[in-house]
């Protein structure tokens, strides 16, 4: 008996339907209000423009080599493989300290990120740290895969559309930079190693050995000094949407209308238990 009588007082959905309709007049009056505050927030609420950049692996040294270098060479193989590592370390540091520490010794870029987070006063300017600003970096600078290619997509918000388009710029050319003075360092490094060793050298055999090893890294120094990206290629240089993208009208108003009609909805609700 007492399941059957839970069953009959379980509301329907024609039940539901029902409370909905008795409860009109409370769901229009909190979803104009809440209409209103809509409007209010999308006049008040900061703007924010977004900067796209796409960039892609860099072309293997290979290609700008020798014309009987074949595509299938051992030699191309080897450095397609260096240009997918280096591509592999700049989605890595883009965001990192080596790259927040360069941006810190400019004072226009930090007063461009303070002005992004005004209402954080841990951050301003005088107490950033590369580790903070690397922070920042990773949450706002956003490497994101484009439709399941190699390419990447590099993403930023800011207030203002000129910065934003440079920011984007400035991250990876700076990353790229940082990438190719190391390998340019160890290129250098082993090209003293093998020059020396080709000095103390006797065999004829091994003096060969050394010298075509020499010739490799020589021309490796040559590749990685030549002016163009040398991890990241760019496929799409920055560019910034003609209008903000936050806040977006598309989600805001229909957001604050749901909201409204179901605050109305249980304010109705509470006043018919309470009575």
């Amino acid at each position: 008996m007492n399941a059957q009588r839970n069953i009959t007082l379980e509301k329907t959905l024609f039940d539901v339907m029902r409370d909905v309709w008795r409860a009109k007049f409370y769901i229009l009056v909190f979803s104009f209000f809440f209409l209103i505050a809509a409007f209010a927030f999308m006049a008040v609420a900061q703007k924010y423009y977004r900067a796209t950049m796409v960039v892609a692996p860099a072309l293997p040294m290979g290609g700008f080599g020798a014309p009987d270098t074949g595509e299938g060479s051992a030699q191309v193989q080897s450095e397609t493989l260096h240009s997918n590592a280096a591509f592999l370390q700049f989605e890595n540091i883009y965001s990192g300290v080596s790259v927040a520490k360069i941006l810190m010794d400019d004072p226009k870029v930090m007063a461009q990120i303070d002005m992004d987070r005004p209402f954080e006063f841990s951050n301003t300017q005088e107490n950033w740290t590369a580790e903070s600003l690397s922070e920042y970096l990773r949450q706002h600078v956003i490497l994101s895969p484009v439709s399941g290619t190699p390419l990447r997509s590099i993403v930023y918000y800011h207030p203002d559309r000129a910065f934003a388009k440079d920011m984007v710029g400035r991250v990876h050319r700076i990353a790229d930079e940082i990438i190719r003075a190391r390998v340019l360092k160890e290129t250098s490094q082993r090209i003293d190693y093998l020059q020396r060793a080709l000095q103390g050298a006797k065999n004829p055999d091994h003096k060969r050995s050394l010298t075509a090893l020499l010739m490799e890294q020589e021309r490796a120094r040559m590749m990685v000094s030549m002016d163009q990206p040398f991890s990241a290629r760019v496929i799409e240089f920055p560019h910034v949407s003609a209008n903000p993208k936050w806040p977006d009208p598309y989600f805001i108003y229909p957001v604050f209308l749901l909201v409204g009609a179901f605050l109305g909805f249980v304010v109705y609700g509470l006043r018919q238990n309470a009575k």
